[in-house]
């Protein structure tokens, strides 16, 4: 429901900022990588729920003009693969290396926003 309070959202905020800020300091050695580990795949969480659903509909948009057809984007990259593995597609196509571009750094920006920040 709309209403309901917390989110799941705000669920995972509030245990990566538990793991983070009060657990980490507190442990030391093996134990405290594993904690960050844990902290660190809630932060990749939260960015996938923020960011995915744009992301993978500009995704669907631009596949669905390079191919020429709707669907999903799972059908439309099956699609995309296959043309480009029988030569009909090339990385030539500006639209191809445009989508491929953006969808890296859409990816990235979900996995780890750093290396976006080292990027032009």
């Amino acid at each position: 429901m709309a209403n309901d309070r917390p989110d799941a959202t705000e669920l995972i905020e509030t245990v990566r900022e538990f793991l983070q800020e009060k657990l980490v300091p507190a442990m030391t050695g093996h134990a405290a990588f594993e904690v960050r580990i844990a902290a660190n795949l809630l932060a990749i969480a939260l960015r996938e729920l923020e960011h995915s659903p744009v992301s993978t509909e500009a995704a669907r948009e631009r596949l669905a003009l390079i191919i020429g057809r709707a669907g999903t984007v799972d059908e439309l990259e099956a699609v995309l693969v296959q043309r480009i593995q029988t030569g009909d597609l090339s990385i030539a196509s500006e639209a191809l290396r445009a989508h491929l571009q953006k969808t890296v750094r859409d990816r990235l920006a979900i996995a780890n926003p750093k290396y976006l920040r080292e990027t032009p």
